[in-house]
């Protein structure tokens, strides 16, 4: 109940605030207030609740908005799927690297790719095989936007992205499962109101890719020249997550187009014999700062592809579950040559950023670890080899490398908190996840 009035209370404030129409604004390029009707605590009214479908997006489409708009793919399959084909099984991960990857992408591809660039990658236009999007990513300063349903990653700091780069820039992303893992992700959130992480165990054959873009201008990252842009709702291109204001009314967003920079691939491959379960890859566009000019989706080239942290490395000197594209140069990969793609923390990796997918049993929304080490005298416990399903602290419950499960239950239960929290409990609920959003989880923050 107090949830529909906090709605009814934000939809009188958002009446009144006098908006810019966002039609108008885009056509301007100017950047206007964001629907306050997402304050914390505060649910759609039609969605996001136990009794309602998962919202698509964390606003909705002004009347009149005539373009692209996403919707949530979340029809899950009820029960475990067939196994599908899977091309990538002709090669071997650790020695074909590059071919094992190149079948994942084309796996990925088939059916998403589309004349028109704003209408790739929509699950409902696929022909050839089913993909899903993971609930409650519709939340907090960085959630979900309504036009292809990007959430709000890493800023890139300055010549992280290329060496002429001057500025910081912003990077958004929007992820898919295929069919094997949106079973999964349908088991975990079979109960809307009650999420149950106990279920997140992927099976042989998951699939689960993320697009990656970026606000950089390809002034200051030339490798960017022909990539696929796509509209986006998002904020200032150069903004800091800490400059994001707390009051939602007081947020500004607006539609700019976005660059395809980075696509990120991750395999649940019981053939590949890793230690963690997982094979993973990065693709940046265009090659990278050593590629030849071209276009469209498919001017990407693999960076690299992991199975393993490379615990031993400390004593060893030598990193062996990681293999590096020489054909690609970029400023900056993980840790100690360790897999990383262009938008990611140095500090860390793939697998490792990963590993720390869990959520706390008690109910609280956070995990205990970020997913950065943050210290310099614990670092190698973010380079074990977690094994799949295996919680990376102690008593946690592993949501198996899916950073995308772990942060929609912590954005649900947050909301929760928030939602039936009251008086001065519902100040201090609020501004302690408004602290929390002020560093990126990618940079040592807690949640999204």
């Amino acid at each position: 109940m107090r949830a529909r009035t906090d709605v009814r209370h934000l939809l009188a404030i958002m009446a009144a605030l006098s908006v810019l129409p966002l039609s108008t604004a885009a056509a301007k390029g100017v950047a206007h207030a964001v629907n306050p009707a997402t304050a914390p605590g505060a649910a759609q009214g039609d969605c996001d609740t136990p009794t309602t479908p998962f919202c698509d997006a964390l606003m909705k489409p002004p009347p009149g908005w005539q373009r692209h708009v996403f919707k949530l793919a979340q029809d899950y399959p009820k029960t475990l799927p067939a196994p599908d084909a899977m091309p990538w099984r002709k090669f071997d991960p650790k020695t074909q690297g590059v071919e094992y990857l190149g079948a994942v992408l084309d796996y990925f591809y088939e059916g998403n790719i589309r004349d028109s660039v704003e209408d790739s990658f929509d699950p409902a236009k696929n022909t050839v095989r089913q993909w899903f999007n993971a609930p409650w990513q519709d939340y907090g300063k960085g959630g979900r936007e309504f036009i292809h349903g990007l959430t709000r990653e890493r800023v890139n700091e300055v010549q992280e992205l290329a060496f002429e780069q001057t500025s910081r820039w912003n990077n958004y992303a929007v992820g898919f499962y295929n069919a094997p893992g949106g079973y999964v992700i349908g088991q975990v959130w079979s109960d809307h109101g009650k999420p149950d992480a106990t279920k997140s165990n992927f099976p042989d054959g998951t699939v689960a890719a993320k697009l990656l873009f970026t606000t950089a201008s390809v002034a200051e990252v030339p490798y960017l020249a022909g990539a696929p842009e796509w509209d986006a709702y998002v904020y200032d291109p150069h903004i800091d997550s800490a400059q994001i204001p707390d009051d939602p009314a007081k947020r500004k967003r607006m539609v700019m187009k976005v660059r395809l920079l980075q696509i990120d691939i991750a395999v649940k491959d019981f053939k590949a014999n890793s230690p963690t379960g997982w094979v993973m890859g990065t693709f940046v566009y265009g090659a990278g700062m050593t590629g030849t000019p071209g276009a469209g989706w498919r001017n990407v080239a693999p960076i690299g592809i992991m199975w393993g942290n490379d615990p031993d490395y400390p004593t060893t000197g030598v990193i062996k579950e990681t293999v590096l594209n020489a054909k690609v140069a970029m400023p900056h990969v993980g840790w100690e040559a360790r897999l990383n793609g262009p938008v990611d923390n140095k500090l860390s990796a793939c697998l490792s950023c990963h590993g720390t997918a869990e959520v706390t049993p008690d109910g609280s929304t956070m995990k205990k670890s970020g997913m950065i080490p943050k210290r310099s005298s614990d670092v190698m416990n973010w380079f074990r080899n977690v094994p799949s399903g295996t919680p990376f602290d102690a008593g946690a419950i592993s949501t198996d490398y899916s950073l995308q499960l772990a942060g929609g239950i912590a954005n649900f239960r947050e909301q929760q908190k928030i939602a039936h929290a009251t008086g001065a409990e519902k100040v201090r609920d609020i501004k302690e996840k408004n602290e929390m959003e002020k560093v990126s989880p990618r940079d040592g923050g807690e949640i999204d």
